[in-house]
């Protein structure tokens, strides 16, 4: 169906897992390094650097057209298996208005994206270790500030980025829900990729 309508290409398919595995282990590429849904975004990986042509450094944005698709859950596998292979990663929470990744993650959220942004803390400072892989970091979205879409933006942003591209080789954005803000347009502009997540039998064709 969806090559019908739109030639972007398809860079992979994830099997479907139940909600109570994902539920127990949204690092489940960790967790089962050699099932068949950890094969699939190995895959995914490998389709990326063909479009990317092996690019040192890259930024990738993952969105989705609304809540409830996966978009979380695929950006922390996407950067769980480059952190597998070695390559520093960064994983970003830039969804400013409801944070989720320090839940998956068991972090602190005290400070993230949104306390950089507004000037009241460092990069050093928002940076957490996932405690999954020594390779793989996150910076969570930190506390929800009353302006989003002016914070993410502003000039700061883009410093932001171009800091993050001189300490990691990959950074992977879990951004917001296309259909829902204007944050995810916004986000698009600083990524080298955008990976649009769809579910089998949640998208409306017309979108």
């Amino acid at each position: 169906d969806i090559e019908k309508i739109t030639k972007v290409p398809i860079i992979g398919q994830i099997p479907f897992i139940s909600p109570k595995d994902i539920n127990s282990s949204p690092t489940f590429v960790i967790d089962s390094p050699k099932s068949p849904v950890s094969e699939a975004f190995r895959s995914i990986r490998t389709n990326i650097e063909y479009i990317v042509q092996s690019k040192e450094k890259c930024v990738f944005s993952v969105i989705s057209d609304s809540i409830g698709i996966g978009k979380t859950y695929i950006s922390i596998n996407m950067a769980s298996i480059y952190a597998m292979y070695g390559k520093k990663t960064v994983l970003i929470g830039m969804d400013l208005r409801k944070p989720r990744i320090y839940q998956e993650f068991g972090l602190s959220n005290r400070l993230g994206v949104s306390s950089y942004l507004s000037g009241k803390a460092s990069i050093s400072e928002i940076i957490q270790p996932s405690g999954k892989l020594p390779t793989l970091d996150i910076i969570t979205a930190g506390p929800v500030p009353p302006n989003p879409a002016e914070l993410i933006a502003s000039d700061r942003c883009t410093e932001f980025f171009n800091e993050l591209k001189e300490i990691y080789d990959y950074i992977i954005i879990d951004s917001v829900p296309a259909m829902a803000v204007a944050d995810a347009l916004i986000v698009d502009r600083l990524a080298d990729l955008t990976i649009y997540v769809v579910r089998c039998g949640n998208l409306k064709l017309d979108q």
